[in-house]
């Protein structure tokens, strides 16, 4: 909630339905949250929650207590990056949950590589491009190494970025694949959508209205965009 500086939580019947009342959590005066994601951050098999605080330039890290009930926040700096999106996931294939932030106000990504214990690494940060814009995220193994790879939505620069996985928690330097003149990625994500075994990315197109799917070899590169009008 950006207008209300604080997170809500709806909780579950098991039935499809969900409590009128939300429970909320404070992220700060001016915070601005913009997004949130969900891990087991400290492996005690309970769900918890990080925060894209935008507006004071951190992720806000909630761990839960197992009753539906999350602890108080506690904050990560990402330095002066204005971060707008986050993604969990292992990065570095050692059973710990890691995240990925965009951060649109210095044109990067930041990685917070997690212990296991709720603890997580200082920000190791990619820079995207200038005026890359970067917006989204996803991440996927697209050279079929069993290393996780990171795919960016560079709506700026009209790309996707591909950074893959060096398997020591490190990241090759940034390729890119052109999602069309005025496109404008968004939003993005990943599926194998011809069944060759090889991962693809399908892009959200804010500029033209439309959806762009780049299919993938299998090696780290792509085909160029075939886009579908929405």
């Amino acid at each position: 909630n950006r207008a209300t500086n604080n997170i809500a939580v709806f909780l579950g019947y098991g039935n499809a339905g969900l409590s009128s009342k939300s429970i909320t959590y404070s992220t700060g005066t001016n915070s601005t949250p913009y997004m949130v994601a969900v891990g087991d951050f400290n492996n005690d098999g309970r769900p918890d929650i990080a925060v894209a605080n935008y507006g004071v330039n951190n992720v806000g890290i909630f761990l839960g207590l197992g009753n539906g009930v999350f602890g108080s926040q506690s904050t990560l700096s990402t330095g002066s990056s204005r971060p707008l999106w986050i993604y969990v996931a292992d990065l570095n294939n050692d059973k710990a949950q890691d995240m990925i932030i965009v951060n649109y106000g210095t044109q990067s990504i930041s990685i917070f590589y997690g212990s296991g214990t709720g603890k997580f690494s200082n920000a190791i940060t990619f820079f995207t491009g200038y005026d890359s814009i970067p917006m989204g995220i996803t991440v996927g193994d697209f050279n079929n190494d069993k290393q996780m790879d990171i795919a960016i939505a560079n709506s700026g620069t009209n790309n996707v970025g591909i950074l893959l996985g060096n398997g020591n928690s490190s990241f090759a330097t940034q390729t890119i694949f052109s999602t069309g003149i005025g496109s404008h990625p968004y939003s993005i994500a990943t599926h194998d959508f011809n069944g060759d075994n090889f991962l693809d990315i399908v892009v959200a197109n804010h500029g033209s209205n439309s959806v762009g799917v780049l299919l993938g070899y299998g090696n780290g590169s792509f085909a160029h965009s075939t886009t579908y009008s929405v």
